[in-house]
């Protein structure tokens, strides 16, 4: 939806990118106050929950609106672990799949005239974060996030090039309640929201 709407705000894109991503993202951490109960186990206290550092897969699109800006979709998943300091909802530690769907802009500063191979930029995008825990009485969690990023393309040939970039990620979390709790938690999350660092590499194909 977020596409469609951001396409009828600017004329046709002349060209579009398309570069399948590989990364590794890492950072993210939130604390959480009170107590909760799962399957009748009872968690007391302050608990830090930790996402792991990770390989992520996903994929960039990049619509040309003119020689130095681009539209930007940006896809990315994350096969993690979540670990609790002291046990939360009965686990201290379980699987998560954090997933970012964004759309935002890319631009090149100081364009060549008549084009250059290696192509520095900057980039932002919003949209959100699907966070998708795999445990007994645990629920997926929806928040909006924010990501500012920068890096390079380099094109050896006109259709075919490299892309290296890296970006941070900004998660806000509603802090008066519960997260992944399914019903019957005494839960707040005492942090604002928690953020992310990909460092990513990929090939892009100009059509």
């Amino acid at each position: 939806m977020l596409l469609f709407t951001a396409w009828g705000l600017v004329p046709v894109a002349q060209a579009v990118d398309i570069a399948p991503l590989v990364g590794y993202r890492f950072g993210g951490n939130l604390t959480v106050n009170g107590s909760g109960t799962t399957s009748g186990t009872t968690t007391e206290n302050e608990s830090r929950l930790n996402l792991g550092d990770t390989t992520s897969y996903g994929l960039i699109l990049d619509f040309d609106l003119d020689p130095q800006r681009q539209i930007e979709v940006y896809l990315s998943h994350q096969n993690t672990q979540l670990t609790a300091s002291q046990p939360y909802l009965g686990y201290s530690q379980f699987d998560l799949a954090v997933d970012y769907y964004h759309i935002g802009g890319l631009y090149f500063p100081d364009f060549p005239e008549g084009g250059g191979r290696f192509r520095p930029f900057v980039s932002g995008t919003f949209g959100l974060t699907h966070m998708d825990p795999k445990g007994t009485g645990l629920s997926t969690e929806n928040f909006f996030s924010l990501a500012l990023g920068g890096g390079a393309t380099y094109f050896p040939v006109k259709h075919v090039g490299l892309r290296f970039d890296a970006r941070i990620i900004f998660t806000a979390v509603n802090t008066d309640s519960a997260i992944f709790c399914s019903g019957g938690c005494v839960v707040s999350v005492s942090s604002e929201g928690f953020t992310q660092t990909e460092i990513g590499a990929s090939v892009v194909f100009h059509f």
